[in-house]
């Protein structure tokens, strides 16, 4: 026995141009239900395949920026190194010690009379970088405190012009030939 067409054709209730018409409705109507299950309703499959791409993208977004804060950091360490290696005073050298702490450990220097002058005063600061210890100006001292405080070992603060109020030695002076 044939399809119901063929037997319907057969009966002559139909003809061959209905049959031929019929097929290519039916056709559409199943291309368009098709296109209609795929774009309201998401298989398993297509909804795991956009979490995998939404998994990677997230990934490479922390990747990305993972590589932009390491080469931020790299050009910082650059810039201070320049900056420390530029204007490092290499004539402080002399028989005084100044001491200062680093990283909770008193770390000594030797340096010359005016240099730990300068060093108290706050004209002179010690920054460290790869674990070497450089004497710079107050001014590119002040420019590698700009990049990141944590290159700064030591660096006296001018607070000459704050009084304490409740100070009893306010009106005392100390003597400049007073070394400790």
């Amino acid at each position: 026995m044939g399809s119901l067409q063929d037997q319907l054709l057969k009966a002559g209730l139909t003809t061959e141009h209905k049959m031929k018409v019929a097929k290519t409705e039916k056709r559409k109507q199943q291309k368009k239900k098709k296109k209609k299950g795929a774009t309201s309703d998401k298989t398993d499959l297509q909804k795991h395949i956009e979490q995998t791409k939404l998994a990677q993208q997230q990934k490479a977004e922390a990747l990305n920026k993972a590589k932009q804060d390491d080469l931020k950091e790299r050009e910082q360490v650059a810039r201070v190194k320049q900056i420390l290696e530029h204007h490092n005073q290499d004539e402080i050298k002399g028989d005084r010690t100044f001491n200062f702490t680093y990283e909770s450990k008193i770390k000594e220097l030797d340096v010359n009379e005016k240099t730990q002058q300068a060093l108290s005063k706050g004209r002179l600061a010690i920054c460290v970088l790869e674990g070497q210890f450089y004497v710079l100006e107050d001014e590119p001292a002040r420019k590698v405190a700009e990049v990141d405080e944590k290159y700064i070992v030591f660096h006296v603060e001018d607070n000459a012009n704050q009084v304490d109020e409740d100070d009893p030695y306010a009106g005392y002076e100390v003597p400049d030939d007073l070394t400790w």
